[in-house]
């Protein structure tokens, strides 16, 4: 058994990966669910990776010239419950603490699986509320923060870094936080993501990229062999 710890698209995404090659995975967090506010970019580039749902209307998506535009937190939850269906276990409110040398759980949700051999905190895009023992699924040498807003329908938008869901919302991300002050007046909702800092446009695919890269390194190390 192989625990995955977190909420966001790093999370579900290493948790599906090792789950499709064969091991017995559980997907936790310590909020109180997956697929958190205000965590997570909604701008997906099908030329990385191919959209990852069924249909664009799971997660309020449209896809124009390659670029798909949805609610982060409904791709979320709709990965979680396909991880679920494929036979994985996921539980909230739940984490893991050293307690002399020996591992255990805390919070109020319920953990139940067979003993576990590996840890993997995978909360890089949306940070726990509290630290969980465990290997870092990344650790980048260097990260950089993303500062991103919904805005209203018809909003004009100079950033170049959006895109416009199906119920006409935009969503826009940018580097520089003051960018995002001359559409106070439109915002509905507000988001920050610490990210690899890699030299690209902040991107939900290039983050699922990046995360199966991470997997896969570990799958062919050998270290998972007797996870």
């Amino acid at each position: 058994m192989i625990v995955v710890v977190g909420s966001g698209l790093v999370a579900v995404t290493a948790a599906q990966r090792l789950l499709d090659v064969g091991h017995d995975v559980t997907l936790t967090t310590a909020h109180a669910e997956f697929g958190f506010p205000h965590g997570g970019c909604g701008l997906w580039t099908t030329d990385v990776l191919p959209w990852p749902l069924d249909t664009l209307e799971e997660a309020v998506a449209t896809s124009t010239n390659g670029l798909v535009t949805c609610r982060s937190q409904w791709l979320v939850k709709r990965l979680v419950h396909r991880f679920a269906s494929d036979g994985g276990q996921t539980s909230t409110r739940v984490r893991f603490k050293d307690e002399g040398g020996t591992t255990v759980t805390v919070g109020t949700g319920a953990f139940s699986s067979p003993p576990y051999h590996r840890i993997f905190v995978a909360d890089q895009d949306v940070p726990e509320p509290a630290p969980s023992i465990g290997e870092p699924l990344l650790n980048p040498s260097s990260m950089s923060t993303w500062y991103g807003a919904i805005v209203v329908e018809g909003t004009p938008m100079s950033l170049g870094n959006h895109g416009v869901r199906s119920d006409g919302s935009i969503e826009v991300w940018t580097q520089e936080k003051e960018e995002l002050a001359p559409f106070h007046s439109t915002t509905l909702e507000t988001m920050q993501v610490t990210w690899v800092n890699d030299g690209e446009a902040l991107d939900a695919a290039r983050v699922a990229s990046r995360v199966r890269d991470a997997v896969d390194a570990f799958l062919t190390s050998g270290l998972l062999d007797e996870a």
